[in-house]
């Protein structure tokens, strides 16, 4: 399970990123000298197939400007295919169709000049029409099929009515759709991405989300009795990703929180939703909660009830840090008399 999840998060590192390719990403800009007799490369990291780079070039006097791929530049100056070479005096535009996913790089050229040349560039990468929807759709495919699997693996350790799981751009700013089902909405994915600038920061907080929406379904199949729901599906979420291992996340998400306020703020502002993202007070019990090596033992009273039969029979064979073998003989030996009935399919209710 474990690795599993690594696997969903490296695809969701992955997936982030390359949201803003498909609305058209912000331009990029370079400035710098190139001093005279030597060169400069600027690398355009992870460009995906069929994207269309434009790019502009300004520079205070004569200069060579190249666009190459990665095998070339290894072998600069020596280069075999160059994918734009041109000469400019003080202003050049040009754009190149990738053909092949990877980095490429602009050369600055400055070896033939006399004096150093200072140089502004600006590059922005769009993908559209049918490359831009196939590219996007094989994405989102690929992370539900992930997402997919995270339900069944969670299925495959507690009992509950799964529900299907989607992707897609919603109708409005909002993190998730909940109409008897859960669908991420690219809307607050792309926002994610955009607040935090850090893929990992990112795809920590999207993890966080998800984990929370799949404890909010247990809190309601369970009929978990609390005086406080609300913050008993924040101490859920974190009982959930520290039984799957995942107390590195739940505590950096909870922690960037808490450092950079003013972001998750403003994520706040945009999609007026009481679970995502997290307030810097919820963040802090969160925190607090992550550290508690007694937390997720505390809670087995709970869960060891809604676990599935092999899970427990596995718990009992193999005992984790949090497991209570008192209560998996207790409950092993109930189910040896009255197996256990799925629960029903109730509608969700998303807790303020």
């Amino acid at each position: 399970m474990h690795r599993f999840l690594l696997t969903l998060l490296l695809v969701l590192v992955m997936f982030l990123p390359t949201l803003d390719v498909f609305a058209a990403s912000k331009p990029q800009s370079f400035s710098g000298d190139v001093p005279p007799g030597q060169w400069k490369t600027v690398r355009l990291q992870n460009l995906p197939k069929d994207v269309l780079v434009a790019l502009a070039v300004k520079s205070d006097g004569p200069l060579t400007v190249g666009f190459i791929d990665a095998p070339d530049q290894k072998q600069f100056p020596r280069i075999a295919h160059p994918l734009f070479w041109g000469q400019l005096e003080s202003k050049l535009g040009f754009s190149v169709t990738i053909q092949q996913q990877g980095n490429y790089y602009v050369v600055l050229d400055n070896r033939e000049g006399a004096i150093k040349r200072q140089v502004r560039l600006t590059a922005q990468a769009t993908l559209g029409g049918a490359a831009a929807q196939a590219l996007m759709n094989a994405q989102l495919r690929k992370v539900e099929l992930q997402l997919q699997a995270l339900a069944r693996k969670l299925n495959q350790t507690f009992m509950f009515e799964p529900v299907p799981i989607q992707v897609k751009t919603c109708d409005r700013q909002q993190p998730f759709e909940r109409a008897g089902n859960v669908t991420l909405c690219l809307q607050y994915a792309r926002q994610l991405m955009q607040t935090f600038q850090d893929k990992t920061q990112a795809s920590d907080a999207l993890v966080y989300s998800l984990f929370q929406e799949m404890a909010q379904l247990f809190q309601s199949q369970w009929d978990l009795e609390s005086s406080d729901p609300s913050m008993e599906l924040d101490e859920l979420t974190t009982v959930l990703m520290l039984t799957f291992r995942l107390d590195a996340n739940v505590r950096a998400y909870s922690q960037t929180v808490i450092n950079h306020p003013t972001l998750t703020a403003s994520l706040g502002d945009t999609f007026n939703d009481p679970l995502h993202p997290l307030t810097v007070e919820r963040a802090k019990r969160v925190l607090k909660w992550a550290t508690d090596p007694t937390l997720v033992r505390q809670w087995q009273g709970q869960l060891v009830p809604h676990m599935q039969t092999k899970m427990l029979q596995h718990l009992k064979d193999h005992p984790q840090p949090w497991s209570d073998h008192s209560l998996l003989e207790k409950e092993l030996s109930s189910r040896v008399q009255s197996p256990p009935v799925p629960p029903p399919t109730k509608k969700r209710e998303t807790h303020a």
